[in-house]
């Protein structure tokens, strides 16, 4: 009987999707609960809380790709295409998340970036996503060759990939220029795979051509993957050596939040102007980061634990619910698109005003709780200038996220609702828990901030 409830065309990626996220509640409720670190292929890989923690948001993430992809897709032979890029990437990402040394984590990433490369270049209805994927597929291939280029001189400064290996070889010679030359390029890499600033400039064409389940797929999947192998280098090898990592990281997170913002406000896609605001938001984790390499607190790294989790649920809501109003060619972009929602689709506004205010930091939304607990370190190191920096961001990024509310609620009908294509109900389903999350998760946290804080001491007590 369930079966014949269900498109036999959109069956594979349910199913996909509801194994997901069984897969999602196995690491979900075994997070925290590890003990220690189990390791496998001769410990190039450790699957312990740390790991644990961002395969649930990787899972997560892919469930809720699936379920987009089955109103957005319309050839059911592309959705199994979209169902087999996304279920390889996130694998390549849950390896990535347990790498330990440096040849598991490059094939790891390259396994992220082709499948990120063709998903961004998926759709075939207009000239935009082969662009997206061309223009990803340029600019991803030299930060990889840079990041190969460091891991070579970091091989070559310390006999060894291991993380481990580098850091004693750091500690024995924290001058060495080929130790720090090789750390410095491979630090450039991360920094161009979260999208931070100087080398952001890709994320919004990329975001803006590819398809929206698959902007909202790589928002997520592919940011919070790279936030977790950088998160990893910091602790092992960031606070080793002589190059002032504390310092470009702060520089960076600054430079990160107010070119993502700046840039949001001059917009008048949506798309585009999530995608900016998406790297305003990696400013805000790069001031956790920055906390923890002023003090050594693991309070830092798990506030940019926390921040992931909640960046995860609220940006997979909002790029999720412009999906279900679109379908392949026939998207939701403009403020035009989305004026006077709230008198055809009532449900659908108040969803994505949800969204926005949370990515603005409002008050009760789990938001306003992941900035909490990321500023917060950062204050209680002595990097005021910082915080308030971070603070005057997050109150300039509110002008564009409520910019959408008003149109959606205060703004006559358009155009372009009159044709609408129909969601189905896993992907209304996907939306509304997402935005459940989004609220509950905030008013009552539940174990979430345990969960964070178990995956930081995972990492920092290895």
């Amino acid at each position: 009987p369930i079966l014949k409830n269900i498109p036999e065309q959109t069956r594979g990626a349910v199913f996909c999707a509801v194994a997901l996220i069984g897969f999602t509640a196995a690491f979900v409720l075994n997070a925290g609960r590890f003990g220690g670190a189990e390791s496998a292929f001769s410990g190039a890989l450790s699957l312990d809380d740390f790991s644990a923690f961002f395969g649930s948001i990787f899972l997560a993430s892919a469930a809720a790709a699936a379920l987009f992809a089955t109103s957005y897709i319309r050839e059911s032979e592309r959705l199994g295409e979209f169902l087999a890029l996304v279920s390889l990437c996130v694998s390549g990402m849950m390896l990535m998340a347990e790498s330990v040394e440096f040849v598991s984590l490059f094939i790891s990433f390259e396994v992220v970036s082709i499948c990120a490369y063709a998903l961004a270049g998926f759709s075939r209805a207009t000239a935009a996503p082969a662009e997206a994927g061309v223009k990803y597929l340029i600019t991803g291939g030299f930060s990889s060759a840079v990041m190969l280029l460091g891991i070579a001189l970091l091989y070559g400064g310390a006999g060894s990939l291991e993380f481990g290996g580098i850091e004693s070889a750091f500690a024995a010679s924290p001058s060495n220029p080929m130790l720090v030359t090789g750390a410095a390029l491979v630090f450039a890499g991360f920094i161009f795979k979260v999208g931070a600033a100087p080398l952001h400039q890709w994320i919004p064409d990329v975001y803006h051509g590819a398809p929206m389940p698959a902007t909202a797929f790589m928002s997520v999947g592919v940011k919070v993957a790279a936030i977790a192998v950088l998160a990893r280098f910091v602790v092992q090898i960031g606070t080793a050596g002589q190059w002032a990592l504390p310092a470009i990281v702060t520089v960076v997170a600054a430079l990160t939040m107010l070119a993502g913002n700046v840039s949001a406000i001059a917009q008048s896609n949506v798309k585009r102007m999530l995608a900016y605001s998406s790297v305003a938001h990696v400013g805000y984790v790069l001031v956790g980061v920055a906390a923890y390499l002023s003090g050594g607190d693991p309070a830092g790294l798990s506030g940019v634990f926390y921040y992931s989790y909640a960046y995860a649920a609220v940006s997979l809501g909002a790029f999720g619910l412009l999906s279900v109003l679109g379908r392949d060619g026939n998207e939701y972009q403009t403020f035009g698109d989305i004026a006077g929602l709230w008198r055809t689709k009532p449900a659908a506004a108040v969803a994505l005003a949800v969204f926005m205010f949370a990515l603005a930091g409002v008050p009760p939304t789990i938001g306003f709780f992941a900035k909490y607990r990321v500023f917060l370190p950062a204050a209680q190191e002595g990097m005021h200038i910082l915080v308030v920096f971070a603070l005057v961001n997050s109150v300039v990024s509110a002008y564009y996220y409520l910019k959408v509310a008003v149109f959606a609620f205060m703004r006559p009908v358009s155009k372009q609702q009159t044709d609408v294509w129909k969601a189905g109900l896993g992907a209304r389903a996907a939306v509304a828990l997402l935005c459940a999350a989004t609220l509950l998760l905030g008013i009552a946290p539940l174990d979430t901030a345990e969960i964070a804080d178990s995956a930081a001491r995972a990492l920092t007590l290895r």
